[in-house]
Order: structure tokens, then sequence, then C-alpha cells
């Protein structure tokens, strides 16, 4: 017995092959190389989910940016609203009036065009909005402040919009 041990680990010369040892360290190396690149995929998966849903709640939150600076710099006067409605914009034409609405079905901020008070076209402007208190709308003098915050999945964004009205 104490002989074949002593001879364990080399080889004769003209036999090919692996010895035992040296199968241990190959799988060793081949066990730590495909840990390595499982953690490196899973961390980029990781990443790029969580660069989707910020680059979501940001999109959504510009979106409704643009839409109500555009609004505002149209409109003559705000009149604050009352629960799900936040409030309506109204142009210097007077039959032309944007109205601004929580929908809890869509958990989204929509704006409707309003031709002599019904509604002419109705848009989700930004989803991911989580709740009615994700957006505020307030009104000092001309300036219109609006404050969006966009939740998609854990990441949210948020935005506070200054937008002055053209009052004549």
């Amino acid at each position: 017995v104490g002989a074949a041990l002593r001879g364990a680990g080399r080889r004769d010369p003209g036999q090919s092959g692996f010895t035992i040892p040296e199968m241990l360290i190959g799988a060793l190396l081949a066990t730590a190389a495909a840990t390595l690149i499982a953690t490196a995929i899973y961390q980029l998966s990781v990443a790029s989910r969580d660069g989707r849903n910020r680059l979501m709640a940001l999109g959504d939150v510009q979106n409704a940016a643009l839409w109500i600076g555009s609004d505002t710099s149209e409109a003559q006067s705000f009149a604050a609203g009352s629960g799900a409605t936040y409030g309506t914009l109204t142009t210097s034409d007077v039959t032309i009036q944007y109205r601004y609405s929580y929908s809890s079905s869509n958990k989204s901020l929509v704006r409707e065009v309003l031709v002599s008070g019904s509604p002419t076209n109705t848009q989700r402007i930004a989803r991911n909005i989580a709740s009615q208190g994700d957006v505020t709308f307030s009104l000092s003098g001309t300036l219109l402040t609006v404050t969006i915050t966009a939740t998609s999945a854990t990441l949210s964004e948020s935005a506070t919009l200054n937008a002055s009205m053209r009052v004549r």
C-alpha cells in the first residue's frame, strides 16, 4: 500500500493523461471561472433592469412637463380642480381649455382638450403615477408650479415645472 501511494501523482515515461491532482486543480479553476461569469451576468441584468425602470420614469416626467409647459404658455388662467381633477387651463380663446386629472385605473396623469366644455381629445401624458398625491398644481400670480413623481418598479423620478401663463 505504501509503495502505491508513493507513486501517486507521478507518471511513467510513455503514459499520457492527467493525474488526480491535475484534474482537481482544473475542476477548481473551471468552477471559479463559471462563478465569476455567472456573477457578471447577474449584475448586468440587474443594472439593465434598473436602468430601464429609471428611463421609463424619467420619460414620463419629461413628457408631462412638455405638455404642461406648452399648455401653460397658451393659457390666460388656471382654475384649481377637486377630486381627481387637478385643474383646468383656459386659453385666450375661452372655448378651448386643457384639463388635467388623475386616472386611478391607469395610474396616470391625463390631459383633456375641452372645446366649449366638451372633451375632444384625451391622452395619458404620464404613466407610472402611483397615487393622486404624486402630482400637484399650484398657482402664484401667473406662475404655475407643477410637481410630478413617476415610479417605475422601485425607482422614482421627480421634477418641478415652473411655467408662466400668457396673461393679457
